[in-house]
């Protein structure tokens, strides 16, 4: 549930006592009255797009009153496929909205406050997706009560989304080529940066050897390596689709992280979801975690961007972007 801002100052008049008077009375009958008179008809509206953004992606839901009257008790339900996973919401809220689970999907539900005549407002949920070579649909339904005290419904299309498998061949570049691919317009860049929660230092070489395994297990084509820096270079192109990406792999702040570049976003958000899943299952399978609930996504919660570095248990971090104080674990 969304949060209120209490924007108030305690010394302004309404929070103050005082007694009504018949001339209050009357403005209030007066002003109800205009509101009741006012068609509401088809001028709320419901929009929602669902797209890649970064190593994931977002749904947003506007609801849009065109009326000269408010809209109050407004709920948004979402049902979601299990093979998404709700990361965060915007604007930011204390906890996340509880997931209900159905037969073949999850639901949510955000109760907004009031929504105002010609006015709207926005939500924007985050889903990182836990599998690939799934398919479903994401479908939006909210209800408010109108001007007349009438509870109405407006029903979104279902959004069929579709989370592709891959298969990589290797592709041969020589090292010079890495910047002049990362620099080409219309290039799309996606991060997954990972911090994995132990009581115990673990040493990087450990975590760099993993990516490196994983990386050729999947064919890809070492460009250049810096065993010193723990930064590893590979490019390949998706069988399939034919799209060239070059992927990176480091450790670095405590964070394991892995870059992906290509033209095409979706790809991207697929490439990164088998990577981080096959690393989260190696560090299981070698016992340095006991649960995948101990990798958190270092993601900020308020903007979405890379946090700066994997800090210690209940130590807050600072987004170097939009500078909110949050802690990860």
């Amino acid at each position: 549930m969304a949060k209120k801002e209490n924007t108030k100052s305690p010394y302004e008049p309404h929070d103050l006592v005082y007694f009504k008077t018949k001339t209050d009375d009357i403005r209030k009958a007066i002003h109800s009255y205009s509101f009741e008179k006012i068609d509401q008809e088809d001028k709320i509206k419901l929009a929602n797009n669902f797209q890649p953004f970064g190593s994931h992606f977002q749904y947003s839901i506007l609801v849009d009153n065109q009326s000269l009257a408010p809209i109050t008790e407004l709920k948004i339900k979402v049902k979601i496929p299990h093979f998404l996973t709700l990361s965060r919401c915007y604007p930011p809220m204390i906890s996340l909205p509880s997931l209900i689970p159905d037969k073949d999907s999850n639901q949510l539900t955000l109760e907004l406050d009031e929504l105002n005549e010609k006015s709207n407002k926005q939500v924007h949920l985050h889903f990182i997706p836990n599998a690939l070579d799934r398919k479903g649909e994401i479908r939006t339904i909210i209800t408010y009560v109108n001007n007349k005290d009438t509870i109405r419904v407006l029903d979104s299309r279902p959004t069929e989304i579709t989370i592709d498998n891959i298969s990589i061949e290797p592709k041969l570049v020589p090292s010079s080529f890495i910047r002049d691919f990362s620099q080409t317009p219309g290039i799309k860049k996606a991060i997954k940066s990972l911090g994995v929660a132990i009581d115990h230092k673990i040493d990087s070489e450990i975590y760099f050897n993993l990516l490196e395994q994983i990386f050729l297990l999947n064919n890809f084509q070492l460009v250049a390596k810096d065993v010193e820096k723990k930064i590893l270079w590979y490019f390949g192109t998706e069988s399939i689709i034919k799209e060239d990406i070059l992927a990176i792999g480091q450790i670095t702040s405590n964070k394991v992280e892995i870059i992906a570049s290509s033209f095409n976003h979706y790809f991207l958000v697929s490439f990164l979801t088998l990577l981080s899943n096959e690393f989260k299952e190696a560090i299981l399978s070698k016992g340095i975690i006991k649960s995948k609930d101990q990798i958190f996504d270092l993601e900020c919660r308020y903007c979405g961007a890379i946090l700066p570095y994997f800090p210690n248990q209940g130590n807050s971090i600072v987004c170097s972007k939009c500078n909110n104080e949050q802690i990860v674990w």
